[in-house]
């Protein structure tokens, strides 16, 4: 590599590593000049590589510029409130299950409560060949996981009911 005698111990400079740019510190040169061990800045390890690979970065020094300064302009005028309206957020088929409950006030199975879920718009179809087996196995996972679960079970044996 050209310019090699930039290139000194303790030094830190760019590697090309594939497509990456990673810094690394010049830690010695090795015995044939042509590379060197260095240490990642990032990862702390230590590897040989090619001069070939390290760029020396170079500092360019611009003489600083008053900028034109335009009278009558507020210097700092309030940026505009622009923001696009928020989309709403879909409600999971369980938390679907947990407003048809809520709203029902009676026990329900999986089944009745995907039809009352699908029928309101508060949860639109997927993909899913058996959403009554997932929302059973998710109301189930949340009896396991949560200490106080929002559906339990129902007297009604195969039904649940809101734990509210």
């Amino acid at each position: 590599m050209n310019g090699t005698s930039e290139i000194k111990v303790g030094s830190k400079v760019i590697l090309k590593v594939g497509r990456n740019a990673v810094e690394v510190e010049i830690l010695k040169p090795m015995a044939d000049g042509d590379a060197y061990w260095v240490k990642s800045i990032a990862s702390g390890k230590e590897f040989m590589m090619p001069s070939s690979r390290i760029k020396v970065p170079t500092v360019s020094i611009e003489p600083v510029t008053e900028p034109e300064t335009i009278e009558n302009e507020d210097p700092n005028p309030a940026p505009e409130c622009t923001s696009a309206p928020r989309k709403e957020k879909k409600l999971s088929l369980l938390d679907a299950a947990v407003e048809v409950l809520k709203q029902s006030g009676e026990p329900m199975n999986t089944r009745e409560m995907v039809k009352a879920a699908t029928d309101s718009g508060l949860w639109i179809p997927t993909d899913c060949k058996t959403p009554e087996q997932t929302l059973y196995g998710s109301i189930f996972r949340e009896m396991k996981i949560k200490e106080n679960p929002r559906i339990v079970k129902s007297s009604v044996k195969g039904k649940f009911e809101y734990a509210g």
